[in-house]
């Protein structure tokens, strides 16, 4: 039989080697240099704390800024149905491009009717011109008939005065007096058709001055059925994206009610709402940069238009019941107001920027 076989000896643990000595002056260095580190650490964190505040206080920043642009309302100056539709919404359109148009046919008749009246006047100024030099001589004519049915009537009644006291004296015959009675008669009623001819020939000459008088009334009427029709057809007034539209052909337009909106492509700010207390230190004309939460990794330049004057306050005292009313409440963390600062950007990527955007305003 086999023997059995003795376990293997275990094996010796090594020797445990002590730790080398350390002198006591190198401990002392090791502490010294640590605190010294920690020391010069928290002076260089203060330092660089007051450095980010004061680079912050005097070069105010905000994330509490949007994109803007001017957006206007395209509205008809007449009314009347949309026919043609040549926009869709969100599309680029340049200056001048025809958006849509409004029925013409009503603004057409206008514009028909207005020329033939213009066209019947220029005629019978036309006509009233011709006889313009024979009106004129009717009226010398008459004139001189009046002067001299004048005269008649003057003779007649002076003839007429002499003779009635010759015949109480018996010098005279009544037969005589009645025909001076008749004469004057005569007289006075030819005087009197004389200036009915004058004064009927003076109204036809007046009346071609009625007719020039009223050319110019006739002019302005055909110009303004012209501009009417003219506004059928309404055009961009600026380059700009549409945007808002919710309508279709068919539609009724009305005079200044909005169709749809058409936002200003050509100019970009940004609206900041920057502290009160960090408004000292910029002022209209200040540079700023503009970053945009959309496209950070893109660095627009920017400057300072103009800082708000006013904003609506929830904090003011009720005065509406005759007295301070003020409510019973304890703020305690006193909130710093905001102000509008209006930055108009310079050279905005207008794939870039839309209208409400998230943005960054650092004031340089």
């Amino acid at each position: 039989m086999d023997e059995p076989k003795s376990p293997p000896p275990s094996p010796t643990p090594p020797a445990e080697i002590p730790p080398p000595a350390v002198e006591p002056h190198h401990e002392d260095w090791r502490k010294s240099a640590g605190k010294i580190i920690s020391i010069v650490a928290i002076l260089g964190v203060i330092v660089l704390v007051l450095a980010v505040w004061a680079m912050i206080e005097r070069h105010p920043r905000t994330d509490d800024a949007i994109a803007q642009a001017n957006v206007i309302g395209v509205a008809p100056r007449i009314h009347g149905q949309i026919i043609r539709l040549n926009v869709q919404d969100n599309q680029d359109v340049k200056e001048g491009d025809v958006l849509f148009e409004i029925d013409p046919a009503d603004y057409q008749l206008a514009l028909t009717n207005a020329r033939a009246t213009l066209d019947s006047l220029d005629q019978q100024i036309k006509i009233a011109q011709g006889h313009t030099a024979e009106l004129e001589f009717q009226v010398k004519a008459a004139e001189s008939g009046v002067e001299q049915a004048k005269a008649q009537l003057k003779q007649t009644t002076d003839t007429l005065q002499r003779l009635k006291p010759l015949l109480e004296k018996g010098f005279t015959t009544a037969d005589d007096v009645e025909k001076a009675q008749t004469a004057v008669d005569v007289a006075t009623a030819g005087l009197s058709g004389q200036e009915h001819r004058s004064s009927q020939a003076k109204s036809t000459l007046s009346n071609l001055d009625s007719l020039l008088a009223q050319r110019p009334g006739a002019v302005a009427a055909v110009d303004l059925a012209a501009l009417q029709l003219s506004y059928c057809k309404i055009t961009a007034p600026f380059p700009g994206k549409v945007v808002n539209l919710n309508i279709s052909i068919g539609a009724y337009a009305n005079v200044g009610a909005p169709v749809f909106y058409l936002l200003d492509t050509r100019k970009w700010y940004v609206l900041a709402n920057f502290r009160e207390g960090e408004l000292r230190h910029f002022t209209t004309g200040s540079t700023a940069d503009v970053y945009l939460l959309s496209a950070p990794g893109h660095h627009f330049k920017g400057t300072v238009q103009g800082i708000g004057w006013a904003v609506l306050s929830h904090d003011e005292i009720d005065l509406s019941h005759g007295v301070p009313s003020v409510p019973r409440e304890l703020n305690w963390v006193h909130i710093a107001q905001r102000f509008p600062v209006r930055i108009e950007v310079e050279d905005p990527d207008p794939n870039l920027f839309r209208m409400g955007a998230s943005a960054v305003a650092i004031i340089k």
